[in-house]
């Protein structure tokens, strides 16, 4: 897996400017927080929790409001869905899981370099990230044993524009990286287990 920064001189944006807020990030809010699961370890153990139902096909919908964390439980602001199926077998429904998977990398890579930036007191301006995924059908088809189901590389590119010079642009990108749980879920291993629920 490669992530590569991508810097261009900075042009200002039409993002909302906020009180206490750098890059739409509340500064004081997140050095509370990392001051708290210092102080308090128990608060820093998190639970997030989707729940999927089949629709139709290979298609089906995911649903995302509740989590724990800080302590205690919590809900999102709204209930979010999210819903994928296949482009060869399915009926158009929404995009692949894998596709998924690269959108949670790339946006986790992006949110990073945000909240970097802000405790770096670095003003951003644009962030535009790129995940790309290379991927031998073949294995998932059970066509051939010996190719792996999943992706055999992925690619990042992130393009950064900002108040700094490349090399704390390409420094935001690295911090990004060393902190992403979805990079570290992609590179690490993992505990999964998957069983049948009700039996």
């Amino acid at each position: 897996m490669s992530i590569s920064p991508i810097t261009d001189p900075a042009q200002p944006t039409g993002r909302p400017a906020r009180e206490g807020e750098r890059n739409g990030v509340p500064v004081a809010k997140l050095a509370g927080m990392l001051a708290k699961v210092r102080d308090e370890p128990s608060l820093a153990s998190f639970r997030f929790t989707v729940r999927n139902r089949w629709v139709d096909g290979t298609a089906t919908t995911s649903t995302i409001h509740d989590w724990f964390g800080v302590g205690g439980d919590q809900l999102h602001t709204e209930e979010y869905s999210a819903t994928s199926d296949h482009p060869t077998l399915g009926h158009g429904h929404g995009p692949t899981p894998h596709e998924y998977v690269l959108h949670a990398l790339a946006s986790c890579v992006a949110a990073g370099v945000v909240t970097t930036a802000a405790m770096r007191e670095i003003e951003l301006h644009e962030i535009d990230t790129v995940a790309r995924g290379w991927m031998d059908v073949r294995g998932l088809l059970g066509v051939d044993r010996d190719i792996r189901n999943g992706f055999s590389d992925v690619q990042v590119d992130v393009r950064v524009l900002g108040d700094a010079g490349d090399a704390d642009l390409d420094a935001l990108v690295e911090a990004s990286v060393r902190r992403s749980p979805v990079f570290d879920l992609l590179t690490s291993p993992t505990n999964v287990s998957v069983r049948r629920a009700g039996s």
